[in-house]
């Protein structure tokens, strides 16, 4: 064999096919992706918030129960079992996405041990629950924590604008 025959077929046995590139652009995008813990944290971020706000989008009604703190504080979780003394409940389409409106400008955190709940978040969709938080109000003087039942993700927000919200549904 000849210089130039060795060469062509070294040539087309290194050939990548279409196919390859994108196998390998995809293994090797998610080799980065899954090693980076920044861009894994931005993910979870990304998701947690489309799982928040598909939740709110889907709803037909919001009920917040308030129960008595001096009760809850005992115990950090499952204020349901308590019996609330106050219920809010929206009445309109409008109403749902004012509470959209109270998460401008929130702080995104992430794990949080412990919070006191005073408040449940039920939202449903039509009678079905989709969805459920609690709202910490004694953790801070003038904002509120909005977390996800797991503890996994929560929101701090003005405590001025979660009064305002309640004042409003509860008309």
């Amino acid at each position: 064999m000849n210089f130039d025959k060795k060469f062509c077929l070294l040539k087309k046995q290194t050939t990548i096919t279409p196919m390859k590139k994108l196998f390998l652009l995809i293994l090797f995008s998610t080799l980065i992706i899954s090693c980076n813990e920044k861009t894994q944290n931005y993910i979870d971020d990304i998701w947690q918030n489309f799982e928040f706000n598909s939740v709110i989008s889907n709803s037909t009604q919001i009920i917040i129960k308030v129960y008595d703190s001096t009760e809850t504080y005992k115990r950090a979780s499952n204020i349901e079992s308590f019996k609330p003394f106050k219920e809010f409940k929206t009445n309109n389409k409008h109403q749902i996405e004012d509470f959209e409106g109270i998460f401008e400008n929130a702080e995104k955190t992430g794990y949080c041990c412990c919070p006191t709940s005073s408040y449940s978040i039920h939202f449903l969709n039509q009678k079905e629950e989709i969805g459920l938080f609690y709202a910490d109000t004694l953790q801070f003087k003038d904002k509120v924590r909005i977390y996800e039942g797991s503890f996994q993700y929560s929101y701090i927000i003005e405590k001025q604008k979660w009064k305002e919200y309640l004042k409003e549904i509860s008309n």
